[in-house]
């Protein structure tokens, strides 16, 4: 039981980050999207910049959100608001400790983020209603040999 709540767990982490990416990347164009055109190259740049952010997104926030599902596990917490309010921390505190601001204005001709702080929270919020709407609803039922699955 406990090495497929364990696969169950590591599926739910990586697709999260990968909700997580998607939304920053969404979040990173948004301001293009308006005067995005239908050309191939731009559409290209658009998912080279959500892969940058997805790898971003799963370098800075991996460790941190094992600590948290560790948390979730041992102590049963189930709620979506734990998830939540865990991703936008992480988010915030990735955000603080590497500011990829500076770094997309000098690699890519997008305007600069103004909004970088609330745009990681809400990517993280994003990712921990994802793990939770995957495998968070069922943290701690593993120790419960008795527990429906």
């Amino acid at each position: 039981m406990f090495i497929t709540r364990f696969f169950v767990i590591l599926f739910s982490l990586i697709f999260a980050l990968l909700a997580a990416g998607i939304a920053l990347a969404i979040g990173i164009m948004a301001p293009e999207l308006v005067t995005m055109s239908s050309d191939p190259i731009e559409k290209f740049a658009f998912f080279a910049i959500a892969f940058f952010s997805t790898s971003f997104v799963g370098a800075t926030a991996f460790i941190p959100s094992v600590i948290l599902i560790a948390i979730a596990e041992t102590f049963d917490l189930r709620s979506i608001f734990y998830y939540a309010i865990g991703g936008a921390l992480i988010g915030a505190i990735a955000w603080y400790m590497s500011d990829i601001s500076p770094q997309l204005e000098n690699t890519t001709d997008l305007s600069p983020v103004t909004y970088g702080l609330q745009l990681v929270a809400a990517a993280g919020i994003i990712g921990g209603f994802v793990y939770w709407l995957l495998a968070g609803r069922k943290a701690g039922r593993w120790k419960d040999p008795y527990a429906a699955t």
